[in-house]
């Protein structure tokens, strides 16, 4: 196995004593950084040229990855990048200084990475620490898309929410919903929440289908994404959909992307907007 595929089995980063073990090999390592492929990390660590900042600062600290930090290893949408990497250590134990920004987070429960592979913690406490961390729009973001995934069950992340903050952290993966398909949609759900009004995501409807949101029974909130809306069929079946909804009583608002990432809060001035001159 050369340099380069053995650092793959470690994540992306390794001690050189992991990685080249033999004369040859450490050549290898050699040949590899002149070529751009490994970087030289100093303190005897080597790392790929691509390898994740996370991953990095996990592997020198003997860490684990949590928290928002661990969202695109599971293609979990975030709603605010973090500027620094997320990581787990033991609550007691001491950290060392390795000259890079880095927000660590001490667990009283924790599960050390195992030596190979991406050193990630267990995705119900690392989604546990989401809640704990960021406001309720952030985390949710996260949490709905995991739920939706079917990556974890609510439940599980439950469990581990105990102790100082937990109260708050509970509140709000009691507001995260497997139904919401995408971050405006949680943005848009939020908001009308926020505002005191009655929400259901992801409601079907005869002869209409799956419509994102239902506001107090009456309005249906269509939160318009890229992804499905941009072609004339996908135009055509939005205003059919609408056509069928107005038949069976409901009223229809539709936002975009750019109006609810701006603000959601147009969407509860529209909504009121109806319920007060219905």
């Amino acid at each position: 196995m050369d340099a380069v595929n053995r650092l793959w089995t470690y994540g992306g980063v390794g001690t050189r004593t992991q990685i080249a073990r033999t004369t040859a090999e450490r050549r290898a390592v050699t040949a590899a950084v002149a070529a751009g492929q490994v970087r030289d990390l100093g303190a005897g660590w080597l790392a790929l040229a691509d390898a994740q900042e996370s991953v990095v600062v996990a592997r020198r600290m003997g860490a684990a990855i949590t928290c928002v930090s661990i969202a695109e290893f599971f293609d979990l949408p975030l709603l605010v990048t973090p500027d620094r990497p997320h990581i787990a250590l033991p609550r007691r134990r001491g950290r060392r200084s390795i000259d890079m920004a880095v927000r660590v987070h001490g667990e009283g429960s924790w599960t050390a990475p195992l030596p190979v592979g991406l050193p990630l913690a267990p995705l119900a406490d690392a989604l546990a620490r989401v809640l704990r961390c960021r406001p309720t729009e952030e985390a949710a973001v996260v949490l709905d898309a995991a739920l939706r995934k079917g990556l974890v069950a609510p439940e599980a992340v439950r469990r581990t929410l105990t102790g100082r903050g937990s109260p708050a952290a509970l509140a709000t993966l009691e507001r995260c919903s497997p139904r919401s398909r995408s971050v405006i949609e949680t943005r848009a759900r939020l908001a009308l929440e926020d505002a005191g009004l009655i929400v259901s995501a992801g409601v079907k409807i005869d002869g209409v289908g799956e419509v994102d949101l239902v506001v107090e029974g009456r309005i249906v909130v269509e939160c318009d994404g890229f992804a499905y809306h941009s072609g004339r069929a996908e135009y055509r079946e939005d205003r059919r959909r609408d056509r069928a909804l107005l038949e069976r009583g409901y009223l229809v608002l539709r936002f975009t992307w750019e109006e609810i990432m701006q603000d959601p809060r147009v969407i509860v001035s529209a909504v009121k907007g109806l319920l007060g001159g219905s």
